[in-house]
């Protein structure tokens, strides 16, 4: 440090290993059920708004090792414990990894379709076992394909900050109702956390962008299949990054909207996009160099004494670590089995009968216990961290990790290894939410799984 004056270096967090990536497209076949919503009218799609992709990102450390496969789908969540399942588990012995060394992580894209097997009576459903069978195909293809191009590489960090968010939990005045809509009155998390990975030659071969906001710009009116606002954003990364593949990591959305949501017409998602896209590339425009930093040089007098910096190479860290950790968290008052299928065979058609089946799904997971043990994953890659859990954190959660560890990057992946739905804040639970209506665990849950995965990432470092 004398050799700066005991000025600290600027510097962006970076991991040095080996990288590789790969993608193939995912989208659904013509005339396959697609319904996600409990207001849509529709079963089947009147067509493509834009490719759905599978994504893998295969690291290794340095020195040697079986690679970790980050792999993302453009769908929205796993139904069923079968659906979920059936896709993972078989990736897990064909390639001969242990639980934690795979992220499956979902973008939550409503506007993606279904892959439950259960769905199979449904119009169109007859097309889902085929369409599981190109999924789990292309799955391996990417995670192989991303595994056989690995190569030395840099993943370095930048955070900067995105307005697309907004709180999603809108009082009603004249009823004192809170449903699920835009809040502009509350101030929420718009931190935007960017990754470049770089070859030895220092080009950009993949980015990655996480960010929470639900992927929720189209509703139950919207009549074509979408990877919603993770479509557009992709696409203008990738067009000003000469081609490097744009990794979306669904962040910590659990009560977070984007600007435009629940609408009809495509372009909400891609004004939407464009908005993400767009200060994604901010950041990627104020990054150094890969196995770069700034540090103070000199004094240099002038009208005023200035303080000049300069740019100087530093070694990225090259650490690396897995972790699989569990909390047993303590089930809500929840229906039984026997009362979910009750309650499906007496509800209407339509959104009452949507929410009975997707409870089912979820209570079937979860056994007939009064607990469960909810999996929580880290990888140390450097100085940065990601951990994910099949849940809907809310951002609470990753702005309480990151104050946790300054100097640490910290991106939490929503949606990762399954799917359980949403673990709202304690404080929530006397206001009513939609979330809190259907939430599985009881009060404190999200407390004690963000305060596990503080420990699981302690236990990295």
């Amino acid at each position: 440090m004398a050799k700066y004056h005991g000025i600290a270096p600027l510097l962006q967090n970076e991991f040095k290993g080996r990288m590789g990536i790969a993608r193939a497209e995912i989208s659904p076949p013509e005339k396959m059920f697609v319904r996600t919503w409990g207001c849509a009218t529709h079963d089947i799609a009147d067509g493509l708004h834009a490719p759905l992709y599978a994504t893998c990102l295969s690291i290794s450390p340095y020195e040697g090792g079986g690679p970790v496969f980050l792999l993302t789908l453009d769908l929205m969540i796993w139904m069923s414990r079968e659906d979920e399942d059936g896709i993972r588990l078989p990736l897990e012995a064909e390639f001969g990894i242990a639980p934690g060394e795979l992220l499956l992580h979902l973008s939550h894209s409503h506007g993606a379709p279904f892959t439950d097997p259960a769905r199979a009576s449904e119009p169109g459903g007859r097309l889902i076992a085929p369409y599981r069978e190109k999924l789990l195909a292309a799955c391996r293809r990417v995670m192989a394909e991303s595994r056989s191009k690995m190569e030395l590489a840099t993943l370095s960090w930048a955070s900067g900050r995105c307005g697309l968010a907004y709180d999603r939990d809108l009082l009603l005045p004249e009823t004192g109702e809170i449903v699920c809509g835009l809040n502009p009155d509350r101030e929420v998390d718009d931190t935007l956390v960017v990754g470049r990975v770089a070859d030895a030659a220092g080009r950009t071969i993949a980015t990655l962008v996480n960010y929470a906001a639900h992927p929720t710009s189209l509703g139950g009116g919207n009549r074509l299949v979408s990877p919603d606002y993770i479509g557009a954003m992709r696409e203008l990364v990738e067009r000003e990054t000469d081609g490097a593949i744009c990794v979306f990591l669904h962040g910590a959305d659990g009560e977070l909207t984007p600007r435009r949501s629940f609408e009809d017409d495509v372009e909400a998602a891609d004004q939407n996009g464009r908005e993400l896209g767009y200060a994604a590339l901010s950041v990627l425009a104020g990054m150094f160099p890969p196995g770069h930093r700034m540090v103070f040089d000199r004094r240099e007098e002038s009208g005023a004494t200035l303080g000049r910096w300069l740019r100087e190479p530093f070694e990225p860290d090259g650490s690396f670590g897995v972790r699989r950790s569990e909390v047993r968290l303590e089930l809500a008052d929840l229906p039984t089995v026997a009362e979910c299928r009750e309650a499906i065979a007496t509800a209407p058609d339509g959104f009452q009968r949507e929410r009975a089946e997707r409870r089912l799904a979820i209570r079937e997971k979860l056994g007939e216990g009064d607990s469960y043990d909810l999996p929580i994953y880290a990888w140390r890659l450097g100085r940065s961290v990601l951990v994910g859990a099949p849940v809907e954190f809310y951002s609470d959660v990753q702005i309480a990790l990151r104050r946790r560890f300054p100097d640490i990057t910290v991106a939490v992946l929503d949606v990762c290894n399954g799917f359980l739905n949403y673990l709202p804040r304690e404080s929530d639970y006397d206001r009513g939410t939609y979330p809190v209506r259907i939430a599985l665990f009881a009060r404190g849950s999200m407390e004690r799984a963000r305060d596990r995965a503080a420990e699981t990432i302690a236990s990295l470092f």
